[in-house]
């Protein structure tokens, strides 16, 4: 997907909507504090089998959209407290405007007092007026790790941990190149924002778990019906667990809102990564010998 630029009418289709959306946030930000469904996440636990990481555990969030600092947010910080995560993982949409800086800064240092926090980029960074240099300044400051079409890896007693983290697939900013061959002992993560990313791995990409977010799972949901609105870089995916081409994506509903400050039917998410023990290989008896 890195170089296939997005067509000139998308590209002023996009920055017209998020101008749009970040000055009605501006001004839903100067309101009382009100927000419906938004209070409460939920935690999702998912499993991974990889001897070298069992009993290790990580936490995803997403979609952050944090332009003002909330009650609810150290409502978000005691669950991930409680969940003691070993690594926190971040998938993009962390702020809406430059006014959103100092808020979100508290919001990730006290998230990087609980553990390592990576993160990534999503579309909204990218349209926030906000140069991705200076949020790459600000993340080093604050000991945080943004990774931008980039891989890093954590040693383990055997094996490693490696995390990959691509810009957003949405624009078309995400560059494959950067993920690593595959090596014994060792657990890929694939950190990127949006689902589409799925759309751009090759089976022999050594990915064993991607992570992302972008969809909010639709935020407003109704029985029985699939969700009305999804963001373009979805692909008709909403929101758990997905599989292509023998790799494995989680889409987590995320945190924060677009368009208005309501939830319905949809509450935001925590996602748990355990790790436990694989599970031995059968091997078949051997035969005697005639």
């Amino acid at each position: 997907m890195y170089g296939d630029r997005l067509p000139w009418h998308r590209r002023v289709q996009f920055e017209a909507a998020h101008q749009i959306l970040r000055s009605f946030h501006q001004l839903v930000n100067r309101l009382p504090f009100w927000e419906h469904g938004l209070g409460t996440p939920t935690v999702t636990r998912i499993q991974c089998r990889h001897s070298p990481l069992a009993g290790r555990r990580a936490v995803q969030i997403s979609d952050l959209h944090l332009d003002r600092y909330l009650p609810r947010h150290d409502t978000i910080l005691r669950r991930i407290g409680g969940l003691r995560p070993d690594w926190i993982f971040v998938t993009g949409d962390l702020l809406d405007s430059a006014s959103g800086i100092p808020h979100l800064l508290r919001f990730l240092s006290r998230l990087r007092q609980l553990a390592p926090v990576f993160l990534t980029l999503g579309n909204h960074d990218h349209h926030s007026g906000v140069p991705v240099g200076l949020l790459a300044a600000l993340a080093d400051s604050h000991k945080l790790q943004l990774l931008v079409n980039q891989a890093v890896f954590v040693p383990l007693a055997s094996g490693e941990l490696g995390i990959i983290g691509l810009d957003d697939p949405s624009t078309h900013r995400a560059d494959r190149r950067c993920i690593p061959p595959r090596v014994a002992g060792r657990f890929t993560v694939l950190l990127a924002h949006a689902p589409n990313v799925l759309d751009l791995l090759e089976a022999r990409d050594a990915v064993d778990l991607i992570l992302c977010g972008h969809s909010h799972g639709g935020q407003w949901r109704f029985p029985s019906i699939r969700p009305f609105w999804l963001p373009y870089g979805c692909r008709g995916r909403a929101e758990g667990h997905y599989i292509q081409n023998g790799h494995r994506l989680y889409i987590n509903r995320g945190l924060g809102w677009s368009f208005l400050p309501i939830r319905w039917n949809c509450p935001p998410e925590i996602v748990l990564i355990e790790w436990v023990e694989a599970k031995p290989s059968r091997s078949r008896p051997k035969r005697n010998p005639a």
